[in-house]
């Protein structure tokens, strides 16, 4: 029933269950008898486990890289985990765009709390903010809402990747005010203080940037620490940070966390089992698709730092991003994909050198299919 959905695609798993041979009792692979009960193996490796550390060195061959980190989480089952020969399973690795989520969680926080509204303006929101930092914002911006900066729908310049001529360059920012400076920094550095006023979807890091100054000027807190105590705390997660230097970067691209944390935080977006967020919240931020699609013709939506593809119900969709970190040209360039199927399977994978473009889509459906068939039954 699901549509393609491009670089961001995501795919069901199947859930196969052998006849007469084997079957499943608690999670644990079985072998019947005719004349028993139910017998369990034992195999020293996991049988998935197994069959997703041969499918990334298929990878790593297939696409040329050096590096790959790979999880799998379903309902129901345990979760598979793995890592290229030389890499560790745990590693906090950069999560680049996904960082959008942990801000877009802020931000609707926030307004499940009371303290913020989706249709609040910038100039409302950030008039005494912006002067404590010297920094007033420009005419043009101070219409905005918040409703329009978390769907890409504030008329903000695009990012360089998809405009080369226009588009602003995070790497080149960092280089003129250095990467702990301030979130209104980048905005000069990259003259990037100012909206077209246009409503259409346009993917822009900035949108994310100035939801960041939104969050420090509601809560009255720093940003990483917000994050930190509002949102990683609760949910249990300790391997998430801000490293020096991504500080600018923070509430778009700056985040370093493990593929276990990645999943963690976004089961908050399962309708069926509420978190952080309750149902009501997800039903306004999440699943409001009345902005309208991302194209014509195409039934996904951005949303709550995610793209978003409706299902039958609202408790049947798919969310997924990717993101690119090149950030630093002393460091590894890593591409990072998530994606979760609700109800089914979560999955992250972060990769290194970056692919070209025209690899994402093959990559993730054979990422699709090393899933599928570690989830099968032998």
């Amino acid at each position: 029933m699901w549509k393609r959905l491009g670089q961001w695609s995501v795919a069901l798993c199947l859930a196969l269950t052998a006849a007469g041979a084997f079957a499943q009792e608690n999670g644990a692979v079985v072998a019947l008898s005719a004349q028993a009960g139910a017998m369990p193996i034992a195999p020293v490796v996991p049988i998935g486990q197994t069959t997703l550390q041969q499918g990334l060195a298929q990878l790593k061959a297939t696409y040329g890289l050096k590096h790959v980190w790979l999880r799998d989480e379903s309902d129901g089952a345990a979760p598979l985990e793995a890592a290229t020969s030389g890499d560790t399973v745990g590693e906090m690795l950069p999560m680049a765009s996904l960082s959008k989520s942990v801000t877009a969680i802020g931000i609707a926080l926030l307004v499940q709390q009371g303290k913020l509204s989706l249709d609040a303006k910038l100039g409302d929101l950030l008039d005494t903010y912006s002067k404590q930092h010297g920094k007033p914002l420009d005419p043009s911006m101070r219409e905005l809402t918040v409703r329009r900066l978390l769907g890409h729908r504030a008329g903000l310049p695009t990012n360089g990747f998809n405009d080369p001529v226009n588009g602003l360059y995070s790497g080149l920012a960092i280089r003129r005010v250095g990467g702990n400076a301030d979130f209104f920094n980048y905005l000069d550095a990259g003259d990037a203080n100012h909206s077209t006023g246009k409503q259409d979807f346009v993917y822009s890091n900035v949108s994310y940037l100035l939801l960041g100054m939104v969050i420090e000027a509601v809560s009255g807190e720093d940003y990483a620490t917000f994050c930190q105590t509002r949102i990683f705390r609760p949910l249990g997660i300790t391997d998430a940070k801000i490293p020096d230097n991504w500080h600018l970067l923070a509430p778009f691209a700056g985040w370093h966390m493990s593929p276990a944390a990645v999943l963690k935080l976004w089961r908050v977006f399962d309708m069926r089992h509420p978190t952080l967020l309750g149902a009501s919240a997800l039903r306004t931020t999440l699943l409001d698709t009345r902005p309208g699609p991302i194209a014509s013709g195409r039934d996904i939506y951005y949303t709550l730092g995610v793209f978003l593809q409706p299902g039958a119900s609202e408790r049947s969709y798919r969310i997924s991003h990717d993101g690119i970190a090149d950030f630093f040209s002393t460091q590894s360039a890593y591409y990072t994909v998530v994606e979760k199927t609700v109800p089914g399977d979560s999955w992250v994978v972060v990769v290194s050198p970056i692919p070209s473009r025209s690899q994402f889509g093959p990559m993730a459906r054979d990422i699709r299919k090393m899933i599928h068939q570690a989830r099968l039954l032998p």
